[in-house]
């Protein structure tokens, strides 16, 4: 049995002077098919973001 290992990036970005606070967050998943997604996930802190998904054909090497 293989081991499911999915890795995040989360990155904040504040400046107080601009009333900015806002998260990134990028994930690298297998998908059901034998596919990979790069999910991209976007906005406010404490808010509804925005979220992009891109399939590529075949498995990726974390």
């Amino acid at each position: 049995m293989s081991e499911l290992m999915v890795q995040y990036l989360v990155l904040e970005r504040r400046d107080p002077a601009r009333n900015m606070a806002r998260f990134y967050v990028l994930t690298i998943e297998p998908r059901l098919f034998g596919d990979t997604a790069l999910v991209r996930e976007w906005g406010p802190l404490g808010g509804r973001g925005r979220r992009r998904l891109d399939l590529f054909k075949g498995r990726v090497q974390l």
